[in-house]
């Protein structure tokens, strides 16, 4: 029973976000604080402060803050209340996030890549040489493709679709029109359209991992984590190397309740990308899970280390002092039985 009590208490709320903890009232008694970090499901980390917005539900008026370069964010004398915390990042799913005051003050936002973007997405995991496309594509169609590239580029993604229809229509073994365009099409939530055309280019370039990666993550989109999973474990045995291949089958088991599947492909991903931090704190909410907590706080140990500068994460540093306090009551409970 006790165990169990732990595991509700660290449960992750998995949709782009997750939460944990009891609210802390602020400088009144009727405010309180709620504060977060923003996580990339990519390598590389922010590269500039992130706008946050908190809305009141039922209100036009809304709080803003910037979180710092490592996603860190805080809203201070916030009323009792429901809100949603909005974090809008290009290249990124849209994040409506609700929250509870006082029951919700510390989440994590998870940001999930909507699609990849720029030139370098049509291309899989490297930039697309033109040269490189096989002879019988006409002209026409590599134009239509190159002019699609620039409007990428400017961030015109209807056009940029029908560009790449164009080029499809002339040239229907197109493997990269036919990525870049489920890509688009990912953008702006036509999933069905986006599954069908990353399911064909795979069909022309079965050695490439790219489409199988997204279509694994529309399969989570849509909540079926069985299909992703199966897809996401095609992925891995077309390009092993993927940390991001590993950490989204990792998604998946963990949708699944399979936790040591889980744990086992968020370690890979861990392993594959050091800098990548979204499969190190996944790993906090598997060991939590599976009642691992010396591992839990093992791990996050190594990340505050690793934290340039010795700057401590608040997120990590809360996390922490939660699993500690369940440690101790852990032990305390094994003394009192013996």
């Amino acid at each position: 029973m006790f165990s169990n009590n732990i595991l509700v208490r660290f449960m992750f709320i998995l949709m782009t976000g997750s939460s944990f903890g009891l609210a802390q009232p602020s400088e009144s008694a009727s405010a309180f604080a709620i504060g977060g970090q923003i996580v990339l499901s990519v390598s590389g980390g922010l590269k500039e402060p992130v706008l946050v917005l908190l809305d009141h539900s039922g209100s036009k008026k809304d709080q803003r803050t910037f979180t710092d370069l490592r996603g860190n964010f805080e809203f201070r004398n916030v009323p009792e209340g429901s809100y949603n915390i909005r974090v809008r990042l290009e290249g990124f799913e849209n994040v409506n996030y609700p929250v509870d005051l006082p029951g919700t003050p510390y989440v994590f936002i998870f940001l999930n890549g909507s699609a990849a973007s720029g030139p370098a997405a049509l291309g899989g995991n490297q930039v697309v040489d033109i040269r490189q496309l096989t002879a019988n594509i006409p002209k026409q169609a590599i134009k239509e493709y190159e002019k699609a590239v620039r409007e990428i580029k400017d961030h015109n993604t209807q056009r940029a679709i029908e560009r790449l229809e164009k080029a499809i229509k002339l040239a229907p073994n197109f493997y990269n029109a036919h990525l870049g365009l489920g890509q688009e099409y990912r953008k702006t939530d036509r999933l069905d359209a986006a599954e069908h055309e990353l399911t064909r280019a795979f069909e022309l370039n079965p050695r490439e991992g790219t489409p199988l990666i997204q279509l694994g993550e529309i399969y989570l989109e849509k909540d079926n984590f069985e299909r992703a999973a199966e897809v996401l474990s095609q992925a891995i045995r077309v390009a092993p190397g993927s940390a991001i291949a590993h950490y989204a089958l990792g998604r998946a088991r963990y949708k699944l309740s399979q936790y040591a599947e889980a744990e086992q492909a968020f370690t890979r991903a861990a392993l594959l990308d050091k800098d990548f931090e979204a499969p190190e704190l996944m790993l906090l909410h598997v060991y939590v899970r599976q009642g691992k907590l010396s591992a839990a706080l093992s791990r996050m140990d190594a990340l505050l280390r690793r934290n340039p500068g010795n700057r401590l994460n608040p997120a990590l540093e809360k996390f922490r002092s939660e699993v500690v306090v369940a440690l101790a009551n852990l032990k305390q409970g094994a003394g009192k039985q013996k």
